[in-house]
């Protein structure tokens, strides 16, 4: 179990904290606005109302105890800056920005954040390579030269198995899962369990090969 602090109650930083939190992460919360706070403070661990460009705030928080922390504000720069300064002085152990455009994300950067997000940016990326590549679900580029993939089962593979089909050997790719078309996901997947119609295939491999397969019919 991780620690995180995520400050700022934007959709983004919302969702963020109910989902490690309800992943059984230790989350605090922190923002200005009273009732977003509320609205977490049953889920997450702690629930802090208070400004967080103001430094004894964060202080007073323990931020510097948390694994990680989450700098979600991107709308105002100067606020945004500010605190993921604080957080570097503070010595938090890793400081995640969010960007609002390119400008902002190197301004980030170059303040020393560890990592700095552009949502907006990365979700149109990511829209775009699945819409580019055919029976393609959903797609996540892991490198410049890997990726995974959902992608529905080809046809010629219908009453197949992967031992059949020797992924690894014709495809270069390794199989990470199958989703049945009832919803059940079997992972690892079953060597000899044929594959049916409505099957969905996670797959990991080079680029170009998983364009290959995206592209069967």
């Amino acid at each position: 179990m991780k620690s995180f602090c995520i400050i700022g109650l934007g959709s983004f930083g919302r969702t963020l904290a109910e989902k490690l939190a309800r992943a059984g992460h230790q989350v605090m919360v922190i923002d200005e606005d009273t009732q977003k706070v509320n609205l977490l403070s049953d889920l997450v661990t702690d629930a802090v109302i208070g400004d967080p460009t103001n430094e004894n705030v964060l202080k007073d928080c323990g931020v510097r105890n948390y694994d990680c922390c989450i700098n979600c504000f991107y709308e105002n720069l100067n606020d945004s800056v500010l605190v993921t300064v604080i957080l570097k002085e503070l010595g938090v152990k890793e400081v995640i920005a969010r960007a609002g455009n390119q400008r902002h994300k190197n301004v980030l950067e170059k303040l020393g954040a560890d990592m700095v997000v552009f949502p907006e940016q990365d979700m149109g990326e990511k829209l775009a390579d699945t819409l580019m590549r055919k029976n393609v679900l959903d797609y996540f580029e892991l490198h410049n030269e890997y990726a995974m993939a959902e992608v529905k089962v080809p046809e010629k593979w219908i009453g197949k198995n992967l031992i059949q089909l020797d992924m690894r050997k014709k495809y270069s790719l390794s199989a990470i899962s199958v989703c049945k078309a009832d919803g059940t996901v079997i992972l690892p997947p079953v060597p000899d369990a044929l594959f049916e119609v409505g099957d969905v295939i996670s797959v990991i491999g080079r680029i170009e090969d998983v364009d290959r397969i995206a592209e069967k019919n």
